[in-house]
């Protein structure tokens, strides 16, 4: 009997062993990027992986707000639950955060305090749980969860310890990523409101200090300040439109949207600046599409940079084609110009916030448009991407998912 139990202690010390020696690999790759959502994509992976779990999430505490929002999650959508805010004062999730320990349910639905609007919105079915804290120095700034042990198994010790240690790890590398994040973010503003003031500064101290100024010249010199002035309130709004659509803090409707609709009242706006610059466009779309589920304001939004770009970067007297297509079950809409197209080496780079052809005839804009464009069509589930030849045009291209019943296979 005292043999089998010094082999059983044994066995469960190297258990133990072998995944404290996991979780030092797992450090590694953890601590290997300062990307906000890569790395909270890898923890969550990770978290699923060590605790032989069919699910997990990461929650954290908005910092201006207090609210707890869903970062991150594997089993489901994570966009689904993303805009979700959990309450603190009736989940398991908040009763981490409030009381800062771990929080081991057998059977969530023999507890009041599993939220389970949450399950509801993703259709997936929680079973039991393992919350831990995500705690930088004194302060919790999120939960580590993971859900449902594979076949039924139950949570142990073992997994409590292991996944508190990840969640020490972890908790860490969410803090710098997020400071990396905000300096980032921050240095690169800095740096592209910078030119538009310059010019401000510069020109209205000309009118300031040039005594003999002509009347033309301070027209010329106003409307300059002007212009520069509303190009850095555009700059200013897309970057805040970015930020919160980046952060997945912009509510995204979900709602039957017409996409023909979208484009006639895009092409509506659009015209006039088309017939100035001589520019035609064409439509090619079915009578009727089926609709699909998402914010027809955010997608006016996506047709309306990717129009308006085809029509700045074309040529005059040039040609922009909009075609749509339903393709099993996807929505794709294709945007094409005879414009002067991209290089092959910015191409790759083309949805990236504030990068901008170095290309002396093209428009300056905010470099911002096609990330927010990004970033809107990916909230609807769907991809975008650019295809273009130096010279020949460019073809931009999104598809949105369809529901279920409007699906063609």
């Amino acid at each position: 009997m005292d043999k089998n139990h010094t082999a059983e202690r044994i066995q469960q010390l190297e258990r133990r062993v072998a995944r404290l020696e996991r979780i030092i690999e797992v450090s590694k790759v953890i601590n290997s990027t300062l990307n906000l959502e890569p790395l909270l994509h890898n923890i969550i992976q990770i978290a699923t992986e060590l605790t032989a779990t069919e699910a997990s999430s990461i929650l954290l505490l908005d910092k201006k707000t207090g609210e707890l929002h869903f970062e991150a999650a594997t089993g489901v959508k994570g966009q689904e639950v993303k805009p979700m805010v959990v309450p603190l004062d009736s989940s398991i999730a908040g009763w981490v955060i409030k009381k800062g320990e771990p929080l081991l349910i057998p059977d969530v639905h023999k507890d009041p305090r599993h939220y389970h609007q949450v399950d509801d919105v993703t259709k997936f079915s929680t079973r039991s749980i393992l919350g831990v804290p995500l705690r930088v120095k004194d302060k919790v700034i999120g939960v580590l969860e993971v859900l449902n042990k594979i076949d039924d198994a139950e949570f142990t010790q073992e997994d409590v310890e292991t996944l508190t240690i990840l969640a020490a790890q972890a908790a860490i590398a969410i803090e710098n990523a997020r400071l990396f994040q905000q300096s980032d973010l921050l240095s690169e503003v800095v740096h592209e409101l910078r030119t538009p003031l310059t010019s401000i500064r510069g020109y209205s101290k000309m009118l300031l200090l040039a005594e003999d100024i002509d009347q033309e010249k301070k027209l010329e010199f106003t409307e300059t300040i002007h212009r520069e002035a509303v190009r850095l309130g555009q700059m200013i709004n897309d970057f805040l439109d970015l930020a919160r659509l980046e952060s997945g803090r912009t509510y995204i409707a979900q709602e039957p949207v017409n996409m023909n609709e979208v484009i006639s009242e895009t092409l509506a706006v659009l015209q006039p600046q088309a017939e100035e610059r001589q520019v035609s466009i064409a439509l090619q779309a079915p009578e009727t599409l089926p609709p699909i589920i998402g914010d027809p304001a955010r997608l006016k939004q996506v047709m309306v940079n990717l129009v308006s770009n085809a029509v700045k970067y074309n040529h005059e007297g040039g040609r922009v084609d909009i075609e749509v297509k339903v393709e099993g079950d996807e929505l794709s809409v294709a945007v094409r110009d005879t414009g002067r197209g991209i290089a092959a080496e910015d191409l790759p780079h083309i949805f990236e916030k504030f990068y901008r052809v170095d290309d002396s005839e093209q428009v300056k804009g905010t470099g911002l448009g096609l990330s927010i464009a990004k970033h809107i069509v990916e909230a609807h589930g769907g991809t975008i991407s650019a295809q273009s030849v130096k010279g020949q045009g460019s073809t931009f291209s999104f598809t949105l998912p369809l529901p279920k019943g409007e699906r063609t296979s």
